[in-house]
């Protein structure tokens, strides 16, 4: 009898063939040979043996316009750290004998080049196995459920990555039609926490629906109810502006104006513009805050159009008119280009969340005791290609050559950091790993991996039957999204039931020395290490940007102290100054924050902001015109007949009627 199970599965196989011709699968790039591999030569993917894989997708490469070749220059920080941290929690993961009883975690890692329609051709290579071995004659029919028979090759337990939110959604839905869990270290769009939608996915980062929170809290806390909002015009921009929206809706904060700006010059004027326009530097009011839910390669250009129109030529004083940024993660410290030449005099003062990256020594210490022979440098060919572009040498030179060598090159810790997602990644390799180990304990008991592919590379090792066909759904729905446990820094880490990292954002200001010195303050500089450091604490002498606090899961806590305007009035950002006593608001054109001040009557008192209601008879307005007083028992004073004031009145009065009275008697006669 034939398995009607086994043949719809059949036909998906066959579609899922059509949809890897359909979308070039010949664009996967072959891994090059290390000893032969020059700065024009890229890797495209590596692969580290193991009894279980896990997927990698990280942006080693930028994204570029070139037709030929979508990979553009190697990404350091972003990109080659990233993998490195991978390789890293597998090497920690690997260490402990007793975590997965003998299995070794292995890895599949791509280049996503930044680029989503690149990232998705290389993501095929995640599910090329269970695409490639889809005949029927691979599967056998039990209990009228198709089951696969003995591999090849194993298949992709679950995938980090991917970085960027728009690459990130391509992936989940690729993934989702295996139904392969997907742990993102770093996209934060909101859109990927409806479960509706992205059915597979999780992320040790919160969504941007918290970032949108925090920054609606600190408008209020400093009571900037007008703000303008910019946002740049992509997934990342648009949903991060809504989610502000709605939060300042909910806390009485209106929008001045929105800009959406694409990566063109007359969008960044007509932005800059309507942005001043709204400040109104003429006035003691307008919108001085600018909320910004923009790319991180916007920012510089916006920054160099707003120092030209305001005409800023000297680090302005604490207390004069001009923009103060708040500007979410997006935002990179790191970026030189942000702050160099005049577009510091724009930057000076912002107010930038940033994700709690509390730094990892252990990895630190990892990273710069790569070098070029050792195991751990040769297992990652990205590493040879960024010693090459980044130290200017060469490999395979021999010893006397004039040319530089990268074999005797060393990274200096002189200057050294490293990206700030790396705790998010390592986070994100670890929670699979409780996953897996989870289910392996529920589904194949005690069983003990003893032999592993590192230890007999010609011998496909035994594992347990449910680690090789693992039941995906049940993974991720009850293992990986229940998975609690204390992370390299010494933190709680969990889900949220939408698959969101726990909401942790530490809050900097970026305020260059020059300004400590203008302002006359002394501080004894800490780095930026996230929250768990003192508010307020200060920053290292290679950094202008110093910690406020931290907003952790509804909870602000920010030192004023630190911010650039201490012990002057704080800033305003409203629409109007507040009415004085004895005056009644009138909203303008309907908006909430905008009115007019209309004077009440003497005799009324406001029952709110907006209206005047006169008293009773015989009561009158109180001071504050909050309500009435009874005149009759309240502030009254009665005279004595004892007083001089009572006797004179008393004796005028009577000569008064004596004569009135005398007057009176002459006219009868």
């Amino acid at each position: 009898m034939k398995c009607l199970h086994l043949r719809s599965y059949s036909m998906f196989s066959v579609l899922a063939v059509a949809t890897q011709v359909l979308i070039s699968v010949n664009l996967i790039a072959k891994t090059v040979d290390a000893q032969n591999l020059t700065p024009q030569e890229k890797v495209h993917q590596i692969r580290i043996p193991g009894d279980i894989l896990l997927g990698g997708v990280f942006p080693v490469h930028t994204k570029t316009s070139d037709g030929e070749d979508p990979c553009g220059e190697i990404a350091e920080m972003s990109g080659v750290h990233r993998v490195e941290a991978m390789l890293y929690a597998l090497d920690k993961i690997n260490e402990q004998k007793d975590f997965l009883n003998g299995y070794k975690l292995g890895a599949l890692i791509l280049d996503s080049c930044s680029d989503p329609s690149y990232a998705l051709n290389q993501s095929l290579e995640l599910v090329r196995d269970m695409i490639g071995r889809s005949d029927a004659s691979s599967y056998v029919c039990k209990n009228n459920t198709p089951q696969q028979m003995n591999r090849d090759r194993k298949n992709v337990a679950a995938v980090v990555g991917e970085s960027y939110s728009s690459i990130s959604v391509q992936l989940a839905n690729l993934l989702q039609l295996f139904r392969i869990a997907q742990v993102s270290p770093a996209s934060t769009s909101s859109d990927l926490s409806d479960k509706s939608r992205f059915k597979f996915f999780a992320r040790t980062v919160p969504s941007d629906y918290y970032q949108a929170k925090a920054m609606a809290d600190i408008a209020a806390k400093f009571g900037w109810t007008y703000v303008s909002l910019v946002y740049s015009a992509d997934e990342y921009g648009q949903l991060g502006a809504d989610a502000f929206k709605n939060e300042a809706r909910k806390k009485g904060i209106c929008i001045a104006v929105e800009e959406r700006i694409h990566n063109k010059q007359e969008s960044f004027i007509e932005s800059i513009d309507n942005l001043m326009e709204k400040l109104q530097p003429e006035d003691s009011v307008g919108a001085r805050v600018v909320v910004l839910f923009v790319g991180t390669e916007y920012i510089p250009q916006l920054l160099h159009y707003t120092t030209e129109k305001m005409n800023l030529t000297t680090s302005s004083e604490y207390n004069e008119k001009k923009l103060i940024w708040m500007a979410s993660e997006s935002w990179d410290r790191n970026n030189a280009k942000y702050t160099e030449g005049v577009n510091q005099l724009a930057a000076e003062g912002a107010i930038v969340l940033m994700l709690a990256s509390q730094k990892v020594p252990d990895f630190n210490e990892y990273f710069l005791n790569l070098h070029p022979g050792s195991d751990k440098f040769e297992r990652n060919q990205w590493l040879r290609e960024l010693w090459q572009v980044k130290f200017k040498c060469e490999f395979g030179g021999p010893q006397e050559s004039s040319v530089n060598r990268c074999e005797d090159i060393r990274q200096s810790s002189e200057g050294f950091s490293v990206n700030d997602k790396v705790r998010y990644v390592i986070n994100a390799v670890y929670a699979i790993a409780h996953a897996l180990q989870a289910y392996k304990s529920t589904a194949c008991g005690n069983d003990t991996m003893e032999s592993n592919l590192f230890s007999q590379p010609s011998q496909e090792p035994e594992i347990c039957q449910a680690m090789q066909n693992i039941d995906r759904t049940e993974f991720y729905n009850n293992y990986l999204l229940k998975v609690n446990f204390e992370d390299v820094v010494g933190r709680n880490f969990h889900f949220s039931p939408q698959g969101d990292g726990p909401a942790n954002y530490t809050i900097l200001t970026y305020k260059p020395k020059n300004m400590h010195q203008k302002m006359g303050q002394e501080s004894d500089p800490a780095p930026v290490t996230g929250s768990t450091a003192k508010p307020g604490s200060g920053a290292s002498p290679a950094s202008d940007y110093i910690e406020l606090g931290y907003w952790l899961e509804n909870n602000l806590i920010i030192d004023e102290k630190a911010l650039w305007w201490a012990g002057e009035a704080t800033p305003i950002s409203i629409c109007s100054e507040p009415c004085p006593v004895g005056y009644r608001k009138q909203n303008i054109k309907n908006e909430q924050c905008c009115w007019a001040c209309i004077r009440c009557e003497d005799f009324e008192y406001l029952v709110n902001e907006a209206y005047c209601v006169p008293c009773d008879m015989g009561w009158w307005p109180t001071e504050d015109r909050t309500s009435c007083y009874d005149m009759s028992r309240t502030n009254l004073e009665y005279m004595q007949w004892s007083s001089m004031y009572s006797i004179v009145p008393a004796i005028i009065a009577a000569i008064g009627i004596v004569l009135t009275l005398f007057t009176i008697v002459i006219f009868i006669l």
